[in-house]
C-alpha cells in the first residue's frame, strides 16, 4: 500500500506556482497581442514618391512643400502668386495612357484651433509653362469634389505643378488665429 503524504504547506505552494504560471503565461499573451496590433496598426508620414500601379498603369507623384496655412496673413493676389507654393509633378511611368484627375481636399484641423472658412482663401494652379491667374478656392465647387486638373498622360508624359493657396485681403473678415490644410488626391484610369 502507498501513502501519499502532502502537508498543507505543500498544497498551497503548489496551488500558488499553478497560478503565478498561469499569471505569467497571460500576461505574455497580451504582450504578444499588444505588439502585433502595433505592427499592423503602425501609419506613418508619405514619403516621397507616391505611386499607385495597376497593371501597365503607373501614376507617379513628386511632391515637394506642404500645403499648410498656418500664422500667415492676408496676401493681395500679385502677393499671392509671388509665393513660392507647393511643388509637384504628376508622371506616367507606366506603358499605358491614363486619364487623370487631381483633386484638391481639405485635411481636419486639429482642436482647439479653428478652420478657416474656404472663401477667404483664394489659389492659382501653374501648369507645366502655363501661368495660373488668381481665382478663390469656393470657385472649385465643393470639398470632396474639387478639381484642380484633369486630362490624358501617355506612358513617359509629366506634368509639373505649382499650387498656390493663400488667405486674400478681399474680404472683410477676422480670421486671425485660423488654420486651413489640404492635400492632394489623384485618381487615375487607363485608357482603353
Amino acid at each position: 500500500m502507498v501513502y501519499f503524504n502532502y502537508s498543507v504547506g505543500e498544497k498551497m505552494k503548489e496551488k500558488r506556482n499553478k497560478i503565478a504560471l498561469i499569471v505569467i503565461l497571460v500576461i505574455l499573451i497580451i504582450l504578444i497581442i499588444a505588439l502585433s496590433y502595433a505592427a499592423f496598426r503602425f501609419a506613418g508620414a508619405g514619403k516621397n514618391p507616391n505611386t499607385i500601379t495597376l497593371g501597365t498603369l503607373e501614376l507617379t507623384l513628386n511632391e515637394g512643400n506642404t500645403i499648410n496655412l498656418v500664422d500667415t496673413y492676408p496676401l493681395t493676389d500679385s502677393e499671392g502668386l509671388a509665393l513660392d507654393g507647393y511643388d509637384f509633378t504628376l508622371e506616367n511611368t507606366g506603358t499605358a495612357s491614363v486619364n487623370y484627375v487631381i483633386y484638391l481636399d481639405n485635411v481636419a484641423i486639429d482642436s482647439p484651433d479653428v478652420k478657416l472658412d474656404d472663401m477667404y482663401l483664394k489659389y492659382s494652379l501653374d501648369k507645366n509653362d502655363t501661368v495660373g491667374t488668381a481665382d478663390y478656392l469656393e470657385t472649385l465647387g465643393e470639398d470632396g469634389s474639387r478639381v484642380l486638373d484633369q486630362g490624358t498622360l501617355d506612358s513617359s508624359e509629366e506634368n509639373s505643378y505649382i499650387l498656390r493657396v493663400w488667405p486674400t485681403v478681399d474680404i472683410d473678415g477676422d480670421f486671425g488665429g485660423q488654420v486651413w490644410k489640404g492635400k492632394l488626391r489623384i485618381t487615375g484610369e487607363q485608357v482603353r
